[in-house]
């Protein structure tokens, strides 16, 4: 009885470790991305993804404050009227708006949860991208996590990680 009891503790432990062996480096791996793309403009381009959190309104019910978008390289996708695209306003903001019209000029975007349409005319070179898809509040949850004290703390956690796993 004793004997099964310790087996069965082996085991959870066991299946624990898999679990973590897995959810750890990929978890590391996704916020060491981000993290990069979201620094480095040649990186964008060559990976060709980068994240933002949605902190308006303005593209409900598209998309809501929290979420976060995936965003590809406007060198990579074609930029089409209705497309949804990320660009930097000529104040330098970046804005997650949809092409409703082309000019000769640019593109006119709107927010889908907005009466007007946007009063600059996007060109492309302002164009960062195509957003292709989102992942509902994990925006919330990558901001937290991309935060100086927090990034601190998860290295921290890694090289415990590490110390732990490699302790044997």
């Amino acid at each position: 009885m004793i004997k099964e009891k310790i087996e069965n503790i082996k085991k959870s432990q066991f299946n624990i470790s898999k679990i973590l062996n897995l959810v750890v480096p990929i978890l590391f791996t996704i916020l060491a991305l981000n993290l990069m793309t979201t620094k480095s403009n040649k990186l964008f381009e060559v990976i060709g993804f980068r994240s933002y959190t949605v902190l308006s309104g303005s593209m409900e019910p598209e998309f809501y404050p929290g979420d976060m978008i995936i965003t590809k390289h406007k060198n990579k996708t074609d930029i089409e009227v209705n497309d949804i695209v990320t660009y930097r306003d000529n104040d330098g903001m970046i804005i997650t708006h949809r092409i409703i019209k082309k000019t000769s000029d640019g593109y006119i975007t709107k927010g889908d949860n907005n009466n007007t349409e946007d009063t600059n005319i996007v060109t492309l070179e302002n164009i960062i991208g195509e957003v292709k898809f989102s992942i509902p509040k994990f925006g919330y949850l990558i901001n937290f996590l991309s935060k100086p004290l927090i990034i601190t703390i998860e290295m921290f956690l890694l090289a415990c990680f590490i110390l732990f796993y490699y302790r044997n």
